[in-house]
């Protein structure tokens, strides 16, 4: 009797998920830019779909709660997208997730893609005010230079605050890839000791070295945003209110002084990594990664496999499930922070060959 229950509650929850997908589709569909792209950039767009709209509701999507219940009134698709995932998932996790793992990837894919595209649209907007203000303040250079009135000059300057936005977008950032890197290098960590062999347990040392330069990169990168956050504003107000702040004029030029520094040894920094430090790691670097991962991944296979069928061929079906696979672990450990295209596409081809050892 308590199975029966259970077998009706899931084709209830099954039902409404599909109704709910339904009505998704629409709501997708109008959100999708359709039309003609002329000379490779220009598109005429809804306002809807203007960057300055969809920032807007970037901001307006961290004050909506998804749920796996229902949709929620005036939620914009990034919710609606996250709260489908959390329906199909729970209906997956009531099944032993035995169903609907593929379809839970699918999904979750489909929400990063609309939340990404939101993020673009921020840094263009962050980007497209830092140019506006730095305009603005050449210009009122120009006339207090000209021997315009001072206002003009002062205007001008506190126009400056807009660049702010672009160093606090980048500190959040670099911030989630710092928490992502140590992460990652934690884990490396547990495969070194776990390492069957000396030679195996020297090439995930390796691959945790290069995690931690780049744990290092991103630490010099965020010490130099977020000493240009604070530097301008600074500076700011010591020059209009330097009778209320008790502060020396100075100390706003050394913060921004050592943000340059940090952004010079940054950049240099990327080069040591990415024409030294990248460019000895052995061209089979995918296949260490994997086989220290190995049962992980063999683990990931097994839930994501799914019958043959009779339509595709099998050697298809099976490269299909490996792709899954591939998606799936890389999500969870996210080696393209660390690795560049090269080395990072070789862990995606050794897990789509289907983790088949080479000589």
């Amino acid at each position: 009797s308590t199975t029966k229950k259970e077998v009706s509650t899931d084709r209830v929850e099954a039902a409404h998920l599909f109704y709910r997908l339904n009505r998704f589709t629409s709501i997708l569909e109008n959100s999708l830019q359709r039309g003609p792209t002329r000379f490779g950039f220009l598109k005429q767009r809804k306002l809807w779909h203007w960057d300055c709209s969809v920032a807007i509701r970037y901001f307006y999507n961290m004050c909506c709660c998804a749920s796996a219940d229902g949709p929620m009134p005036l939620s914009p698709i990034q919710t609606e997208a996250l709260g489908i995932t959390l329906q199909a998932r729970e209906i997956s996790d009531s099944c032993g997730g035995l169903i609907l793992r593929r379809e839970v990837q699918d999904l979750q894919q489909l929400y990063f893609a609309t939340r990404e595209s939101e993020v673009a649209s921020l840094v263009f907007m962050s980007g497209f005010f830092v140019f506006v203000a730095s305009w603005i303040f050449s210009i009122a250079r120009i006339i207090g230079r000209a021997g315009g009135p001072t206002q003009v000059e002062e205007a001008g300057a506190w126009a400056l605050l807009a660049s702010s936005t672009g160093a606090i977008l980048a500190i959040f950032h670099l911030v989630r890839k710092m928490a992502i890197l140590t992460r990652l290098w934690f884990v490396l960590g547990q495969k070194v000791l776990e390492a069957p062999t000396a030679l195996a347990k020297e090439n995930i040392s390796q691959v945790r070295t290069v995690t931690m330069t780049q744990m290092l990169l991103t630490l010099l990168r965020t010490l130099a945003a977020g000493s240009a956050a604070v530097s301008l504003p600074w500076a700011l107000a010591v020059m209009a209110y330097d009778d209320k702040i008790d502060s020396a004029v100075e100390l706003p030029f050394y913060v921004a002084l050592g943000s340059v520094c940090m952004a010079l040894l940054a950049t240099i920094a990327f080069f040591a990594v990415e024409y030294v430090v990248r460019y000895r790691l052995p061209p089979k670097l995918g296949e260490f990664v994997c086989e220290a991962f190995r049962l992980e991944i063999e683990e990931l296979h097994r839930a994501l496999r799914i019958p043959l069928n009779d339509i595709d061929s099998k050697q298809m079906q099976e490269r299909q499930t490996w792709e899954y696979v591939a998606r799936d672990f890389l999500h969870t450990y996210r080696f393209d922070t660390v690795f560049a295209a090269d080395r990072f596409g070789s862990i995606l081809q050794y897990i789509q060959s289907g983790m088949d050892e080479r000589d």
